[in-house]
């Protein structure tokens, strides 16, 4: 099972618990006095808005680890998102983050184009 790119044992199935996913993702990620920023688009390219991701943050960090270890072509310094990653990014976001990125993950649930910038 794959959860945040990240490989789990199979034994697991899909009841991969949210604790053993953050610990990976946040395992060698410093994603302090970093901004991350995402563009949504429509599947023609049109953008629609640019969401600041909070700080601290589970989606934060989340997003870091995505942008640093994720082997996807740039384009003006900005990397695609799978469907599947920000899915699984905004469930578990939506459960340690409450209230801080609701509006995010909100709009992560959507069938968007989404792009992320790390600076």
């Amino acid at each position: 099972m794959f959860v945040c790119g990240y490989h789990f044992p199979a034994s697991e199935g899909n009841d991969v618990s949210f604790d053993k996913v953050i610990e990976k993702v946040s395992e060698g990620i410093d994603s302090t006095g970093k901004t991350v920023t995402l563009t949504s688009e429509t599947r023609e390219g049109v953008q629609l808005e640019t969401l600041e991701v909070p700080a601290g943050t589970f989606a934060h960090t989340a997003f870091v680890d995505y942008y640093t270890n994720t082997e996807v072509a740039e384009k003006d310094g900005l990397k695609m998102i799978y469907y599947t990653n920000k899915y699984q990014i905004s469930e578990i976001s939506k459960s340690v983050d409450g209230a801080v990125t609701k509006d995010l993950c909100k709009k992560l649930d959507d069938m968007n184009l989404y792009r992320v910038k790390v600076a």
